[in-house]
This record gives C-alpha cells, sequence and structure tokens, in this order.
C-alpha cells in the first residue's frame, strides 16, 4: 500500500467512527423508571452534562470519560498512531462499563433511578468507538514502512 492510499484510508476511519458517533446522538441511549423515563438518555445532553455525573460520584457517569479518551485516541491517530488502538480499546471498555450499572442519578438532588433499558444511541455510541479501534489497528498493521509525515491530516 503507497503511503498515500494509507492516509486516505486513515481519513476514512476517522469519518466513519465519527459518523456513527454523530448519529448515535440523534437516538435514545438509555430508559429509567420514572414517568418521563427518557428524560435522562437524550445523548447530546449526556454528551455535554455527564461530566457533572461523575462529579457527584455516579459511577454510571464513568463510562461518560469514554468520550474524552475516544478524543484523545483520534487525535493520537494522526500524530502518533502506536497509541490509538490502546485508547480505543481504553474507551470500548470504558464505554461498556455501563451495562454493569442499575442505576443513574436522575436529578439534582441526587436522586437515583433504576435503568430500565438500553436502547439504540449507546449501542451506535459503542460501535463508533469500536469502529475507531478496528480502524486504528488495521492502519497500525498495514502502515508502510520509512515514511515520513509532512502534515497533520
Amino acid at each position: 500500500m503507497y503511503f498515500d492510499q494509507w492516509k486516505q484510508h486513515r481519513r476514512w476511519v476517522f469519518y466513519v467512527s465519527l459518523g456513527i458517533f454523530l448519529f448515535s446522538l440523534t437516538q435514545p441511549a438509555f430508559y429509567i423508571d420514572r414517568a418521563d423515563y427518557d428524560a435522562w438518555s437524550s445523548p447530546i445532553g449526556l454528551l455535554l452534562m455527564g461530566w457533572l455525573g461523575i462529579m457527584a460520584g455516579d459511577s454510571a457517569c464513568m463510562a461518560w470519560l469514554a468520550n474524552p479518551v475516544l478524543i484523545l485516541g483520534a487525535v493520537s491517530l494522526f500524530k502518533f498512531e502506536k497509541f490509538a488502538p490502546i485508547l480505543g480499546i481504553l474507551a470500548v471498555a470504558i464505554g461498556l462499563s455501563f451495562l454493569g450499572q442499575e442505576e443513574i442519578i436522575s436529578s439534582e438532588a441526587p436522586t437515583y433511578s433504576k435503568i430500565t433499558e438500553i436502547k439504540l444511541g449507546y449501542w451506535l455510541w459503542i460501535v463508533s468507538m469500536a469502529t475507531f479501534t478496528v480502524g486504528s489497528i488495521y492502519l497500525l498493521l498495514t502502515k508502510p514502512k520509512n515514511t515520513i509525515e509532512d502534515n497533520f491530516v
């Protein structure tokens, strides 16, 4: 494989995983056991406010940390490609930790609600991280030898 083809594949890995991630933001992530069962599953709200749950000590919100790890992975894909698969695997593992949670913080008080159902938004989020991970492993294995990068993208 020529280096220019490899760089094009790298862009595809980034864009496909980003596209799946963005699509995941259009779907509910999970439901809870309240009358407003989907009030706390807005993916955009979770993306923007998930760190607050970590500050409150909610272990279910720890899965939110997969997002900054994935961002670091995306940066490393273009600058330090050897670290991208490691960060991708770490992001997937952190994201999957949500499956082991039974409750999540559901108010400012804080009160907790039982997680009743995992929805498509969560699974698409995991697929986006898995796509990034598999793609970065592929890129690492297929990178042409003796190449010097001249630009960021």
